[in-house]
């Protein structure tokens, strides 16, 4: 039992990382800024809901299909030109007609330590559960 309880644990924790970031929809032309990393390899870009983010070589971009795929595609590794996004990181060439959005992620602070607190919760809940529902210990010939 302690161990179904265990996978299930974990396999909440594994699709839980998804949870981990801030999800940002940009136009097709602040995704075009992405192109090239200017001089600190950082660019600025607005989101469809007027905020500002930097992207750098490390956060996470990519499109969302009009079919609702999303394809990750490195930053500043890409060319959007004419009627084509190129993306040769990860082998993709997709035509402009078929994107309906540019995404950028951030990992958000809250959610991932929203995500280890529950992580260590529901390990300290098995522990106690383990503990509490234990049998009583029995010497030899009892």
């Amino acid at each position: 039992m302690a161990r179904k309880l265990l996978s299930a644990v974990m396999a909440t924790a594994l699709l839980a990382q998804t949870g981990c970031y801030n999800t940002y929809n940009i136009s097709m032309d602040e995704l075009g800024k992405l192109q090239e990393g200017g001089t600190s390899n950082a660019v600025r870009v607005a989101t469809a809901e007027g905020q500002d983010v930097v992207v750098t070589e490390d956060t996470r971009i990519g499109v969302t299909l009009k079919d609702g795929e999303y394809v990750a595609i490195s930053p500043f590794n890409f060319t959007l030109a004419g009627n084509q996004l190129v993306a040769p990181d990860e082998d993709r060439l997709v035509s402009a007609g078929e994107i309906e959005s540019g995404n950028v992620k951030e990992v958000s602070g809250t959610k991932t330590a929203l995500l280890v607190a529950g992580g260590v919760a529901a390990l300290v809940g098995l522990g106690l559960a383990i503990t509490l529902t234990a049998p009583e210990r029995k010497e030899f010939g009892e």
